[in-house]
């Protein structure tokens, strides 16, 4: 049975039994709609739209075999800086397939509690963070970016889309579109 807590009027917790959240915030390849519904399931969530979350950015401190090896996304800390990312609400089946994903119980990333801006309210929602972040960042695949990408155009700002090609630009090298 879910329940809605209202804490103030600009935020609101969403929470079940056991107090899980419900929320999901996306910023990596789980922004493709299409590769998220795979792991989940298509039934197993709403997708929401865009969000953004203050004070952190988007950087790729661990390296991953996965998806055409390189970096893999992580939200970090950046006081007075902004990333946007993808919001979905989550029925509770679909959280032990994504802890899978994000390689939970291998020590790759945990959970992390942030609160999210969409349609000018704040939501807490649920996000992952690397467990052992790197102190260099690993250039990110390009099946890792064009997953990214598919997410970034479909459902975040037209600005947010052009700094992630100047930043992938400035900070790897990568021009878009890319090619492998």
């Amino acid at each position: 049975m879910t329940k809605n807590y209202c804490i103030s009027e600009n935020i609101e917790i969403v929470k079940r039994e056991g107090g899980q959240l419900l929320y999901y915030f996306a910023y990596g390849s789980c922004m493709d709609e299409s590769s998220f519904a795979r792991t989940v399931g298509k039934d197993q969530y709403q997708l929401l739209g865009g969000a953004r979350l203050k004070d952190y950015r988007l950087a790729f401190p661990l390296y991953s075999h996965s998806r055409g090896g390189g970096g893999v996304g992580d939200i970090f800390p950046d006081p007075g800086g902004e990333m946007e990312g993808v919001l979905y609400r989550l029925k509770p089946a679909a959280w032990p397939p994504l802890d899978d994903r994000e390689g939970v119980s291998q020590g790759h990333y945990r959970r992390m509690k942030v609160d999210v801006i969409r349609d000018s309210r704040t939501i807490q929602a649920v996000t992952y963070t690397v467990v052992n972040k790197s102190d260099r960042e690993f250039r990110p695949s390009p099946l890792y970016c064009q997953l990214i990408m598919n997410g970034a155009k479909r459902h975040l700002s037209d600005a947010y889309c052009k700094r992630l090609i100047r930043e992938w630009k400035e900070r790897f090298g990568m021009e878009w579109p890319i090619r492998g």
